[in-house]
């Protein structure tokens, strides 16, 4: 493992400290799960004509969603997120091993984690690490399986995720069916381009269905931020992590309960 990918280790394992990690959500039945990301498949076939051009448009809401509550957080400002100082109903919780965690519980049912913190690599060698699916089991523990399923286009993927049980403490496997985007911004007020990595679970029906053995988790807006940076004359990455659940806290209290 890389040290970029160590430092990306770090910030997974403190966002998902006291529950199965920030991306999985509660237990429920394969058949509930499906139809919530039928509802998806429903949205998403009406937003265009073709296969492509469809994950075009739901690739850009994805990452618009993601930015817009990560650009919130920090009042349009992300040294504000390295300086223990967050909006819009983000509050610090503090700072373990060089990196700024945020919460904010947007519903009963939705909650959101944030971390700020720097890797002292390029941004090439972060992006690589971020930027590739079937890397992310390196440094992302939960996650046994990232198996790319479909290359939409070259910047949108089809990604299947199996969940370790066994590091989640969890009772039953849980898979997910996502779509992940790369994309590069210049959000106002911003000097420099950010690099971004997000995901949000999908219904396609290409992708393996629902089982018995597994239980289907749901993602929501979730995404890596890059923003390079030279100190000193040394290049380093500023690394912001967005993840969205829900009922987690459900979640948490049946973890006190095993």
């Amino acid at each position: 493992m890389t040290p970029g990918q160590h430092k990306l280790a770090r910030f997974q394992r403190l966002l998902g400290r006291g529950s199965a990690g920030p991306l999985f959500s509660e237990e429920q039945s394969a058949e509930s799960g499906q139809l919530c990301l039928e509802k998806l498949s429903l949205r998403l076939s009406s937003l265009g004509t073709s296969f492509s051009s469809s994950y075009k448009d739901l690739a850009k809401h994805i990452v618009d969603l993601s930015m817009a509550d990560v650009m919130a957080a920090c009042s349009h400002n992300l040294n504000n997120l390295f300086s223990c100082r967050a909006a819009a109903g983000w509050n610090h919780q503090g700072e373990e091993q060089e990196v700024q965690l945020y919460y904010k519980m947007f519903s009963s049912t939705r909650h959101g984690f944030l971390g700020a913190g720097v890797v002292s690599q390029p941004l090439s060698h972060v992006w690589a690490a971020v930027s590739d699916p079937t890397l992310w089991p390196l440094y992302h523990k939960p996650i046994q399986t990232a198996r790319l399923h479909q290359r939409v286009t070259n910047s949108i993927n089809l990604v299947y995720l199996v969940c370790n049980t066994t590091v989640c403490a969890l009772k039953q496997p849980r898979d997910f069916c996502c779509v992940c985007v790369e994309a590069r911004e210049v959000p106002a007020l911003l000097v420099g381009q950010l690099s971004i990595m997000a995901a949000q679970s999908v219904y396609d029906a290409s992708m393996p269905r629902p089982s018995r053995e597994m239980v289907r988790g749901e993602i929501l807006p979730s995404a890596w931020i890059l923003q390079p940076l030279t100190v000193e004359g040394k290049e380093i990455t500023r690394v912001i992590y967005l993840a969205q659940v829900i009922h987690l806290l459900q979640l948490v209290s049946q973890h006190a309960l095993i």
